[in-house]
């Protein structure tokens, strides 16, 4: 499994290509991204090179989470032989301005909703501090599709 935050690149090495041909596609839409050193595909942040035509390698530019998933190279012998690679793309945690809150005022005693919204992949893990850093301590907490409730 490949981890990316930009750019992306699959190796192949080939021994004995002779007049066969390689091939990249991507496996979970059954796409062919390239044949050769031709990008089939539209996605002009596609490329493939090669090195002596041993060594193949599919680039992805400016990776984004919609690439994530399995590819494959294959070799057009007879069976076909192939080798799977799996990119797993990583989105750095971001706090979203809504519907996170904002400062609050309340009288002691009252309760207040402080709420945060987070995004990224892994999910992001939201820890409440004060601001000389103690931890606040949750009466309730929820956790609900990257939105992260606290009532103190």
């Amino acid at each position: 499994m490949k981890k990316a935050l930009a750019d992306q690149r699959f190796p192949l090495s080939v021994i004995k290509l002779l007049t066969r041909q390689v091939a990249w596609l991507r496996v979970d839409t059954q796409t062919i991204l390239t044949i050769a050193s031709h990008v089939i595909t539209k996605n002009h942040r596609i490329a493939v090179n090669h090195s002596d035509r041993r060594v193949w390698f599919l680039h992805i530019h400016d990776v984004r989470q919609s690439d994530r998933g399995w590819y494959m190279c294959q070799l057009n012998t007879d069976p076909m032989k192939s080798q799977t690679a799996y990119l797993d793309v990583v989105v750095p945690p971001d706090i979203l301005d809504y519907p996170t809150s904002s400062d609050q005022v309340a009288r002691e005693g009252a309760n207040v909703t402080l709420r945060c919204a987070a995004h990224g992949v892994p999910t992001p893990h939201v820890v409440w501090r004060r601001e000389a850093g103690d931890l606040l301590p949750a009466t309730n907490f929820s956790d609900t599709h990257s939105k992260y409730v606290t009532t103190f």
